[in-house]
């Protein structure tokens, strides 16, 4: 029980501080949105954000971590921290002279893009020439933010979670100060505090990198640069290679995504990262908690043989990522055009601009569940050691994106590009699930997770009949407020009583650890 009290310390931990990340990352949005609407400036912006943060996706929460952190771990507990700090070095210095090759080629190839869309009629559009601009600017974020991970992975291992998840907080700071800011010096000039804002990123950057830096080195950490190949390195490059691949098709569908969405119109962009940014609050805050706690947790039980007690750790899993993913697929889409209102209809975002996002917003919610539980079995895959699989299953799910992309976009535009995500995600999971269950057996999974199913489907009717009573009442941002005040805090009590009244088990669990000093 001390293990697990332990455990959900550590989530609690990690929980909150990505929330307060995430709190401050919707302000960021907002005051993006206010200052430079939904249109070619910022889908441009959004778009060269994109970029650098898919490696950040690829490496911080992808192949990197899943490769990393088992053998600084075995390293780590066989040969002590001198040694597993000589491997971290090792890793850090390839990784370095890899991302700034990457950066390199981007920066030229961005600027080559640049020079043939001024010369070219069907590229000329201003949000092809900004986010080419853009793009160049932010690229070098992407050494910062890599390297950051790594360090974060490393004091993770160490048993520090609280700081390597305060580290979008300092981005987020800089970049609200970028706007403000630009927004001062150059008003009403959407560009000019655009490109402020590209600094911001880059100030972030440092801050994510320096910071959780000088907390790796009061642990004892100096670095060495070193490009010496050793067993654990060799060991780390077999298992990294099929996972970056595996990765790199999942942030490849990101990216084809919004390049299509970039296609589509100068507001398809804009509008599917606001909503994405509300589908990223239970993904970013719960589901990274977890996964980053659980995955030591697995690959140590795997290594050990330890077959009941890993399915013990993946069924936890499971049900604690539905127990918080599916609720808020079911509040989303109940309460959908309140949160958009409340949280964005500022400055340039008015209300047709919600209009606009309501729709995509709830498609999108619906993969919620899915996409979750997709990392999850990614993660079990990782954790012993089997890259391969969920390397396949992800250049599946990319042609499935593609190729439902291509079919509907046409026809629904911005919605199109969202139904394929969800599409995709759907497969994914269901695929990536059915072929690890036949590895592992969950315990007594499906019973709590149709509970869970049950208990949200009856909250978001209970919230649907609820919410046009207080629209009646009031109206425009006031009714917004008093939607997101109320029925939040009475849909969340609602989904409680219920699963008290399904005899949901965890409940039981929670008491004893509560009960339990520490």
């Amino acid at each position: 029980m001390a293990k697990s009290s332990r455990s959900l310390k550590n989530i609690l931990k990690v929980a909150f501080g990505t929330f307060g990340s995430r709190v401050l990352g919707l302000l960021r949005d907002t005051l993006t949105l206010a200052f430079l609407g939904v249109n070619a400036v910022s889908s441009a912006f959004f778009f060269g954000f994109t970029i650098p943060n898919l490696f950040r996706r690829l490496m911080g929460e992808g192949a990197l971590s899943s490769a990393f952190i088992p053998i600084f771990s075995q390293t780590l507990k066989n040969g002590g921290e001198e040694k597993a700090f000589d491997f971290l070095n090792k890793i850090i210095t390839r990784a370095f002279l890899v991302l700034c090759a990457i950066v390199v080629l981007g920066i030229s190839i961005s600027e080559i893009f640049y020079f043939f869309a001024e010369k070219s009629a069907h590229f000329s559009g201003e949000r092809f020439l900004a986010g080419s601009a853009f793009t160049s600017i932010m690229l070098p974020y992407m050494i910062l933010i890599c390297l950051a991970a790594l360090i974060c992975a490393a004091l993770n291992v160490l048993g520090h979670f609280a700081l390597p998840a305060l580290t979008a907080v300092w981005l987020n700071i800089a970049i609200i100060s970028s706007i403000l800011i630009g927004a001062a010096l150059f008003k009403g000039n959407s560009n000019a505090i655009a490109k402020c804002m590209c600094a911001g990123v880059l100030a972030g950057g440092l801050a994510q990198l320096f910071i959780p830096l000088f907390q790796l080195k009061r642990s004892g950490w100096r670095f060495s640069p070193s490009l010496k190949s050793t067993s654990e390195v060799r060991e780390f490059n077999a298992l990294f290679l099929p996972a970056l691949a595996g990765a790199s098709v999942i942030q490849a569908n990101i990216l084809v995504s919004n390049m299509l969405a970039l296609k589509v119109s100068d507001i398809a962009v804009s509008a599917i990262y606001v909503s994405s940014r509300l589908i990223e609050l239970p993904l970013g805050i719960f589901t990274f908690a977890i996964i980053t706690v659980y995955f030591p947790k697995l690959s140590l039980a795997s290594a050990n043989s330890e077959g009941g007690e890993y399915s013990r750790h993946f069924s936890n899993a499971i049900i604690s990522l539905m127990l918080i993913c599916v609720p808020s697929c079911v509040g989303l889409i109940a309460l959908a055009p309140e949160i958009l209102k409340l949280l964005f209809e500022w400055g340039k975002f008015g209300n047709a601009d919600v209009e606009l996002c309501t729709p995509i917003l709830i498609l999108g919610s619906i993969g919620i569940p899915f996409y979750s539980l997709a990392t999850l079995s990614s993660r079990g895959f990782h954790s012993v050691k089997d890259m391969k699989t969920p390397m396949k299953v992800s250049a599946m799910a990319f042609i499935v994106n593609l190729t439902s992309a291509l079919l509907l976009m046409g026809r629904f535009g911005a919605m199109g590009l969202v139904g394929a995500n969800v599409i995709s995600g759907i497969f994914q999971a269901a695929l990536l699930s059915a072929l690890f269950s036949k590895r592992r057996k969950m315990q007594n999974v499906f019973f709590e997770i149709l509970k869970i199913l049950t208990a949200s489907v009856l909250m978001g009717l209970s919230l649907w009949i609820l919410k046009p009573c207080l629209s009646s009442l009031l109206s425009g941002k006031l009714s917004a407020a008093a939607n997101a005040a109320i029925l939040v805090p009475l849909g969340i009590a609602i989904y409680t009583m219920l699963l008290f009244v399904f005899k949901f088990r965890e409940f039981g669990e929670v008491k004893k650890l509560m009960r339990r000093k520490d």
